[in-house]
């Protein structure tokens, strides 16, 4: 008889799996319907909702740094004995790669040459000028850096209050009878469900990104066309690479996996800026920080206001807010774990801060990298973008290194295992909410976890077989509105548990469940 504390939630889990899997046959039997469908969403959401997820994303960042500069910042979490599960090498490479999946390797290296050559209308610049150049850079930075951080990492501390401070368990119900009353523990299981289907959905995007620069790396390295089977082939090997982690536990599996990807990171960007355009890179990366620090809120927030023609805001900055809001709650679940045993601050602070400079150092040198290409003639990279799209130009431009052959099989590999990184919280997070019972520290069952890693791949290859990259933005808009809504509740929750905690003097607060 199976164990009452790892009874799958079913009114939560297998709901939402039949509407992921009525999704997949959908897009199976009507590829080209669904594609359109979805990238029809994509302008009509960001038309008529952009506004919503842009001041959503200003508020949680303001909210951000209250939480870490007011009082409650001094809370510790866990109590002042409490002692931190994971050195800080740990925390901050599981942050950093939970957190930026594919996008730091996809969007964030050739995005800058959109900005450059389209950019908005707000932005008020000239396409290939000075100032287009300093606009995209900068722009790519803040996109890719403070906002989602903040997101996840508020998300993360509401968590991490009533799990280690309250000794409630990890779901969303202790979160939503805080949040919204007694009514949340009525909903919990809707809740659980609705996570479960839009997360599937969230990282079958994430996934979707990597199958396309994976199968264009694979075409760069061996000649072989991209096609529908090898997006295939590589789903499975994704898909077989982030579930034996995620089933290993995170101690095991994810630890071991973020550092190795960090320590790639790492070496790729220092290969890059060392026998790159350096002087260039450093002048335009140093530029482009002061024009980010200089205007954060009018970055977070551009829209098409009296210039509907401008499809700029539904193509990037939109869907981007959707995508990293649609992630907050479960990452923030994820995350949780890191904050045992340092003070709210110290955890907020470092989350925020540590991976968005990485991703900032990431961005300068890139971005810099193709402007530079594009500017001194080296090589058209906007020519190609159009041509052969962005995943196969990225790997134009490593080639253009010594030893590129090699440095794209180094990126092609970090791709596979940056990819793991973020899939594996997120699914072990998923098959949490899926089953009954769990405490902060319990592994959810394998079998769920498989489950769910299937799904997953599944849902990924079906979105790039049916529209690229158009679906895969369409999707974040669908999926990110729900969301929304609950991440807020998760945020009043943290903030009304840290009220409570902050009155006692070890921080640590007891309530009974029946209240």
């Amino acid at each position: 008889m199976e164990d009452n504390n790892r009874q799958v939630n079913k009114l939560a889990f297998w709901p939402a799996i039949i509407c992921l899997i009525i999704f997949l046959i959908a897009g199976v039997l009507f590829k080209d319907e669904m594609g359109a469908l979805l990238t029809f969403i994509m302008y009509g959401m960001a038309d008529n909702m952009g506004w919503f997820f842009e001041l959503s994303v200003i508020v949680v960042i303001i909210l951000t740094f209250v939480l870490a500069f007011s009082k409650f910042g001094n809370i510790r979490i866990g109590g002042p004995d409490a002692k931190p599960d994971y050195k800080t090498w740990n925390w901050i490479t599981m942050s950093l790669c939970g957190g930026i999946g594919t996008g730091l390797l996809f969007w964030a290296m050739a995005e800058p040459i959109y900005h450059f050559m389209t950019p908005p209308v707000a932005a008020g610049v000239e396409a290939g000028s000075r100032e287009a150049a300093i606009f995209a850079v900068s722009q790519t930075m803040w996109q890719w850096s403070v906002p989602q951080y903040c997101l996840y990492t508020i998300c993360a501390a509401a968590f991490a209050i009533i799990t280690y401070n309250m000794k409630k368990k990890l779901a969303f119900g202790p979160i939503l009878t805080t949040g919204i009353g007694k009514k949340g523990r009525k909903i919990e299981t809707f809740v659980h469900a609705v996570v479960i289907f839009c997360l599937c959905g969230a990282v079958a995007n994430s996934m979707g990104v990597g199958l396309m620069q994976i199968g264009a790396g694979v075409e760069s390295i061996f000649g072989i066309p991209q096609s529908a089977l090898i997006w295939l082939i590589v789903a499975v090997v994704i898909g077989v690479i982030f579930i034996s982690s995620s089933v290993s536990g995170i101690g095991n599996g994810l630890k071991k996996l973020s550092s190795f990807t960090t320590i790639v990171f790492i070496a790729i960007l220092i290969y890059v800026l060392i026998l790159g355009p350096t002087t260039f890179v450093a002048n335009l990366g140093t530029e482009s920080v002061a024009e980010l620090m200089d205007h954060p809120f009018e970055k977070t927030a551009i829209l098409n206001t009296m210039a509907e023609g401008d499809t700029w805001p539904a193509d990037w900055i939109v869907q981007y807010w959707a995508s990293f809001v649609v992630y907050a709650p479960i990452l923030g679940m994820f995350l949780s774990r890191m904050a045992k045993g340092r003070t709210l601050r110290q955890f907020i602070l470092v989350n925020v801060l540590a991976p968005s400079i990485f991703c900032i150092v990431w961005i300068a040198v890139f971005g810099g990298l193709t402007v530079n290409l594009q500017t001194t003639g080296a090589f058209d990279i906007w020519e190609g973008v159009n041509t052969t799209g962005m995943q196969s130009t990225i790997f134009y431009i490593l080639n253009t290194f010594p030893l590129g052959k090699l440095l794209t099989i180094v990126f092609v590999v970090s791709i596979f295992t940056s990819f793991a990184t973020m899939a594996d919280p997120v699914a072990a997070a998923l098959a949490t909410v899926s089953t009954k019972g769990l405490s902060v520290d319990d592994e959810a069952p394998a079998k769920l976890k498989i489950v769910i890693g299937v799904i997953m791949c599944a849902m990924a290859y079906v979105l790039v077989a049916s529209g690229g990259v158009d679906s895969i933005k369409g999707m974040w808009n669908i999926v990110g509105l729900p969301i929304a809504f609950l991440m807020f509740v998760v945020i009043i929750s943290g903030f009304r548990n840290a009220a409570k905690c902050v009155k006692k003097d070890d921080n640590i607060v007891i309530e009974d469940e029946k209240e």
